[in-house]
């Protein structure tokens, strides 16, 4: 048998692989190869490549059987809470298939009251404000919550502080708290609490929610009610937007330094789980909050748990966590790859719940503070130079497609069957041209950070691309650091730019103009390089990326563009019709700039006890412990 006759045994086989990434001491943890040389020194993932490179992607694969459902479809929500609530104008689309959860049982036939989640990593900061979006996701966002959560069943449902929402016109919405509810140290809740959450959070380009809802202030009308307005951009889909807008204690954040929080440990809102403890290193844990005000009717979102007592662990291998849940030593665990499904499925106490996550594996590039990475040649060879389809099939299976940009399946609001479909084929000869042309030589390095953990296969997928952007002549270092070193880089934008401009009293003109001739600016000072992620899917709507990564004043975006700004900003006002074709229009320009090189779908799944009723939640990454609870 020749020996590419049937590489899909390698590419697609079942059989878990091992981590192949070699770890160096000290916060930054990479490896660098020789500049010029052609040795392959890792073992796994360079005899896969060595097959890839050697035989192409004419493989075609024997199809297998699979947990992974079709990706589904949705449209943009009714900003819906209540008999109360209106909504903007919403574009037709394909109906999204109902989830319909599990009623809560009866205190009567509960048969557990704790549980045990295990995580990727442990949080860095006990800040809700300041992690990252997954441990808000997993984490904090059991105890403090925002304006509503996407339900699964895709309707925009609010949380236990709040009645109902409104809204007056699209830069200004009605908030109706929820009477009765206190923080859990004992602060009411009231519309100042509110005003005070909304006012700092839009006024400071520091906490991630700036990037989504952008400068915003808010006004009291009573003591239950307060008006959520947004200055800088309509915001006709707040309550979607508002996810990372989470609400805590205004008195204990104003009378503790940020210091004195990192050093207590502790995070206090009003949801249905208060904190307890943080032992450093070792766990987290929470306890069901028995003064928790359920709404009325209940909804499934916003009920009260039935498990009383919470612990997370931390564990960063995905073969770890899955063995801890076979085991039963835990009993949800964050993502594992879909190709261990059935060993999950078929052991002692394990189960697989599949992530519909609308989550494709990007590489956020800096186009700003790089010479060459800023010229869209460069961008073009890079790409060129991935066997994309190749990757996909060895890493995640027949499931994974190829796509064009992040968020790239359809159903989500600006993504088509269509524009999905990658633009940039691989073809080796094309991406050597294209750095000729552009008189690219491998003495100019590009770093590239990625984690360890933080989404299924990303240590091995980032080494992957390493090998073929250097068989390519592509000189790029891969650093695999942890998540607070990650997020500096990931942070590393205009944004900070700009806002100087504007404080000093500057034009939004003045601020785009001034990135151009930047230096890069703090938490680095120096080009963020290439940043190796996956863009949240929880919107299911292309705005959170044109918010996060296409403007100005983004900490995540690495571009700035002043007529990309406008026709950005345009498609953020839109409802309806309207919206989809603007958001379609910026997904298709954004996709065929490059300013993220795409790469393909995440298909992973949930490990849980299979006595736990558990739902995937749309966007696949959020852990709301209220809405579990144990079959037997």
């Amino acid at each position: 048998m020749p020996v590419c006759a049937d590489r899909r045994l390698l590419l697609s086989t079942d059989k878990p692989r091992p981590l192949i990434f070699s770890y160096v001491g000290g916060p930054i943890m990479h490896h660098r190869w020789p500049r010029n040389s052609k040795t392959v020194i890792f073992t796994g993932v360079t005899l896969l490549l060595l097959f890839i490179l050697a035989c192409g992607s004419a493989a075609t694969p024997t199809p297998r059987p699979t947990n992974t459902p079709a990706p589904v479809a949705t449209e943009v929500p009714a900003a819906t809470t209540g008999p109360a609530a209106t909504s903007a104008p919403r574009p037709t689309n394909t109906p999204i298939p109902t989830v319909q959860p599990t009623p809560r049982p009866t205190a009567a036939v509960v048969a557990r009251d704790d549980i045990t989640i295990v995580i990727n990593e442990e949080p860095s900061i006990p800040d809700p404000w300041l992690g990252t979006t997954l441990t808000p996701n997993q984490v904090y966002h059991n105890v403090v919550q925002p304006i509503s959560f996407l339900a699964p069943d895709f309707v925009d449902t609010a949380t236990g502080g709040f009645e109902s929402f409104e809204i007056i016109d699209p830069s200004r919405w009605r908030l109706h708290l929820m009477p009765g509810v206190k923080f859990h140290n004992g602060e009411e809740w009231n519309a100042e609490a509110a005003k005070w959450n909304i006012d700092i959070l839009g006024s400071n380009v520091e906490f991630n929610p700036y990037s989504n809802v952008r400068g915003s202030h808010a006004e009291i009308i009573d003591d239950l009610t307060v008006d959520f307005v947004c200055d800088e951009k309509a915001c006709p889909l707040l309550p979607r937007y508002a996810q990372f807008h989470v609400f805590v204690a205004p008195g204990y954040y104003q009378d503790n330094s940020q210091e004195d929080r990192d050093e207590a440990g502790l995070v206090i809102g009003w949801g249905p789980y208060e904190w307890a403890d943080w032992k450093r290193g070792e766990s987290i844990t929470m306890k069901r909050y028995e003064d928790y005000v359920e709404p009325q009717p209940v909804a499934y979102i916003s009920q009260k748990g039935t498990i009383n007592d919470v612990t997370y662990l931390w564990r960063g291998e995905e073969l770890v966590r899955m063995a801890m849940i076979q085991t039963g030593e835990a009993d949800v665990a964050w993502a594992v790859s879909g190709d261990l499904a059935d060993d999950l499925i078929n052991s002692e106490h394990g189960n697989a719940v599949t992530i519909v996550s609308g989550e494709v594996y990007t590489v956020n590039v800096d186009t700003i503070w790089d010479p060459f990475m800023s010229q869209l040649k460069m961008r073009q060879a890079m790409t060129h130079a991935i066997d994309c389809e190749s990757l996909a099939l060895s890493f995640f299976g027949p499931d994974s497609k190829c796509r064009s940009g992040p968020n790239g399946i359809a159903g989500t609001l600006g993504v088509t069957e269509e524009n999905a479909k990658p633009i940039y084929a691989y073809d080796p000869e094309k991406s050597r041209q294209l750095l000729d042309e552009i008189g690219y030589d491998d003495s100019h390095e590009i770093p590239f950070y990625t984690r360890a953990g933080r989404y299924v296969k990303d240590v091995e997928v980032s080494e992957a691309l390493g090998i073929m952007w250097q068989e390519a002549g592509i000189n790029v270092d891969i650093r695999v650091v942890e998540g607070g070193i990650w997020r500096e880089r990931h942070l590393t934008g205009p944004g900070r730019v700009t806002a100087e401009v504007l404080k000093a009293g500057g034009t939004n003109e003045e601020a785009i103009a001034a990135v151009a001739g930047s230096d890069p600016p703090e938490p680095t000072f120096a080009s963020p390089g290439l940043i190796f992620f996956a863009p949240g899917g929880e919107l299911f709507d292309f705005g959170r990326q044109i918010n996060f990564y296409i403007s100005c004043f983004s900490n995540r975006s690495k571009n700035c563009d002043a007529d990309r700004e406008e026709r950005a900003n345009a498609a953020l006002a839109a409802v309806g019709e309207d919206r989809r074709m603007k958001t379609e229009a910026i997904y298709e320009d954004f996709t065929r700039e490059l300013l993220h090189i795409p790469l393909m779908d995440i298909v992973s799944v949930w490990p849980v006890n299979k006595d736990l009723d558990f739902v995937n939640h749309p966007g696949g990454r959020r852990i709301l412990v209220n809405t579990m609870h144990w079959l037997k």
